[in-house]
């Protein structure tokens, strides 16, 4: 009964602390289990549907096709169906901004601000810049009214002499 302080204590494996970060890494483990089951299951269905096209092949009911870097470009490998999601979403949109008026070459091709006045509104927004340009200000300011005290001292002395 007397050492029950010292689950209190940092280094002490029954303080809350230490119990929390003990759950913490053993869910942390988990999900890295589930997630490499869920790769490991992806990468058998994948085999087997290789091995299915290559019978299919040899069975003749598909052409043959040569050795290509074709498995690159298929969306079952590798993409989960949250990114599949994703860049049909994107590639909807693309599409969607792909269908508004083509701008037609010319002079006025270019619906942005020119690229000189682009680079201007750049240097002189930036936020350091401005920062600095301020602290330069005050260091400027601080500098005369140190002068100006200086000035006036001075004159104060050389009028008690």
């Amino acid at each position: 009964m007397a050492l029950k302080f010292l689950n209190k204590k940092g280094w002490h494996t029954g303080s809350l602390g230490n119990i929390e970060k003990v759950w913490k890494a053993e869910q942390k483990q988990e999900a890295e289990e589930r997630k490499l089951e869920q790769l490991r299951l992806q990468i058998q269905q994948e085999k087997e549907r290789s091995e299915f096209h290559v019978l299919e092949e040899q069975a003749g009911l598909v052409p043959r096709r040569p050795e290509r870097l074709e498995f690159l470009y298929d969306s079952s490998y590798g993409v989960s169906s949250q990114n599949q999601e994703r860049r049909a979403k994107s590639d909807a949109v693309r599409v969607s901004s792909n269908n508004k008026k083509q701008p037609i070459p010319g002079a006025l091709f270019d619906d942005k601000a020119h690229v000189a006045n682009d680079s201007w509104r750049k240097v002189h927004s930036d936020p350091l810049l401005l920062i600095r340009q301020h602290e330069q200000e005050a260091r400027k300011s601080m500098k005369e009214k140190r002068k100006e005290k200086d000035g006036d001292t001075n004159k104060r002395t050389r009028l008690r002499v």
